[in-house]
């Protein structure tokens, strides 16, 4: 998949595209995605998509902006294994977003020979979302691209959204947002320095620098997986403010188990959060804290014992 910093400087061919957020990379998205391959496939046109960066709403209505169920990075990775042909990564400013739907699909179109664009029922570009479904018909009409409308993809009796992905980790409800993803929510980074209170009550732990915007699961302790350098281990996660030690700052750290003494300082860290295990309390003293991890690390070994490692993020 070659990548594009901003519209393709030269023209892309005959292309089928989508256009969007993207964020989450969630199953309605990829449904998106893998109609755009095969339609691309089935009528001989090379594939694109369009992510923005940042999202949009954090330039138009910076007070809402939603943090990120994923980095542009582990947006990019998610899509690579889909098999599309380009990716198009455009910053996201006052200025595109004043654009119109006429304004915008004239930049697009420049850039590309554009045949098909593929969104779900609820699309729409352009300023204040001018070019919805509708729209677009008309305009491909007089411009020669068909516009495939996908219709939404549901979970139970739910339609998948990012918005509700973003809810449901927020609530720490790993299991119902990982099912609406299709894998686990992730979170990757470098290892920051920490205080060495684990270490000091026998159960030293890796600190995850998170990066700024990112959605961060609500406070609480996990059952995840944690692939560093050195290999996949389990891993109980901790994301809170460690009060029993009059913390908080907030901090995500994780406890990998079976792990070889190494240092991991300044290196890269993946956790994938599978299942809550219970809520962070305050605990009299640091011995009934350890205590209490004895027994998170049995339930995290219990219940990954019955599920596979992850592969690299995005397979």
């Amino acid at each position: 998949m070659r990548r594009h910093l901003g519209l393709p400087e030269t023209r892309l061919g005959p292309t089928a595209l989508a256009v969007g957020s993207f964020d989450g990379v969630h199953l309605g998205h990829r449904a998106i995605l893998e109609r755009l391959r095969a339609i691309a496939a089935a009528q001989g046109l090379g594939s694109a998509w369009i992510t923005f960066d940042p999202h949009p709403r954090c330039v138009l209505d910076p007070a809402n902006c939603p943090p990120q169920i994923t980095m542009l990075d582990e947006r990019l990775a998610l899509v690579e294994p889909l098999g599309l042909d380009h990716a198009i990564v455009l910053a996201f400013t006052r200025e595109l977003g004043s654009l119109t739907a006429e304004e915008f699909l004239t930049r697009l179109l420049a850039s590309m020979d554009l045949r098909c664009l593929v969104c779900g029922h609820d699309f729409a570009l352009g300023r204040a979302r001018q070019g919805d479904v509708a729209w677009l018909r008309r305009h491909g009409s007089l411009h020669g691209y068909a516009v495939q409308l996908i219709e939404p993809f549901v979970v139970g009796s739910e339609e998948v959204h990012s918005s509700e992905v973003r809810r449901l980790v927020t609530l720490g409800e790993m299991e119902a947002a990982n099912l609406l993803l299709g894998r686990e929510f992730a979170m990757a980074g470098p290892v920051e320095p920490g205080d060495r209170i684990g270490r000091r009550i026998g159960w030293p732990t890796v600190n995850l620098a998170v990066p700024p915007g990112k959605l961060v699961p609500g406070r609480g302790i996990y059952a995840g997986w944690a692939t560093t350098p050195l290999g996949v281990h389990q891993a109980a996660i901790s994301v809170g403010i460690r009060p029993t030690f009059g913390k908080t700052e907030l901090r995500v750290e994780a406890y990998l188990l079976d792990f070889p003494a190494a240092d991991l300082d300044h290196q890269r860290l993946e956790l994938r959060f599978v299942s809550r295990l219970r809520d962070e309390v305050r605990f009299p003293d640091p011995e009934s804290l350890s205590d209490q991890i004895a027994r998170d690390v049995e339930a995290t070994r219990a219940v990954l014992d019955r599920s596979a490692p992850p592969t690299r993020h995005g397979s």
